[in-house]
C-alpha cells in the first residue's frame, strides 16, 4: 500500500466536488477503491466535508454505429432434433473391452454402476477428437 502524499490529498480534497471518483482515480493514477477509502476517512476526520454535493459532467461511452454497408446477413438453420437417450438401451456398436484392450479409436465409456470401479468399457466406434461413441457422447453432452 502506497501512503498518500499532502499533494494528493489536496488534490483530492479540491476535484471531489465537481469529479467523480474514477475520474480522480485517472488523476492521480491510483485505484478508484483506493480514491473512495481516502475520501470516507477524509470525511471522518472532517477533512472533507461529509454533505459535500458532488456537480460534475458525465463524459458517456462514445457509442459508434456499424456501417450498413458492412453488416453481411447469415441464414440460420434450426438444429436437429435430437432423439431422446435412453440409457439402458446399450448401442449396437458395443462391445466390451477391458483398460488394456482400449486403444485410440474406441469408446472409453465405463460400464457398470456408478459405486463399482469400471473394469469394462464400451469399445465402440468413435468419432476423430472424441473419446466417446456417439450413444455415449449424447449421454456425457445432453
Amino acid at each position: 500500500m502506497i501512503p498518500w502524499t499532502t499533494q494528493e490529498i489536496r488534490l483530492l480534497v479540491g476535484l471531489w466536488p465537481n469529479a467523480s471518483a474514477a475520474q480522480i482515480s485517472k488523476r492521480l493514477n491510483r485505484s478508484r477503491g483506493s480514491v473512495c477509502g481516502k475520501a470516507m476517512r477524509l470525511r471522518s476526520d472532517g477533512a472533507l466535508p461529509a454533505n459535500v454535493e458532488k456537480h460534475f459532467e458525465v463524459n458517456p461511452a462514445v457509442q459508434m454505429r456499424p456501417d450498413p454497408a458492412k453488416i453481411t446477413v447469415t441464414s440460420i438453420s434450426p438444429a436437429k432434433p435430437m432423439l431422446p437417450i435412453d440409457a439402458t438401451v446399450p448401442p449396437s456398436e458395443m462391445r466390451h473391452c477391458s483398460l488394456i484392450e482400449l486403444d485410440g479409436g474406441q469408446c472409453r465409456w465405463p460400464l457398470g454402476t456408478v459405486a463399482e470401479v469400471a473394469t469394462m468399457f464400451c469399445g465402440g466406434a468413435v468419432d476423430p477428437g472424441r473419446v466417446y461413441c456417439r450413444h455415449h457422447w449424447r449421454m456425457a453432452c445432453g
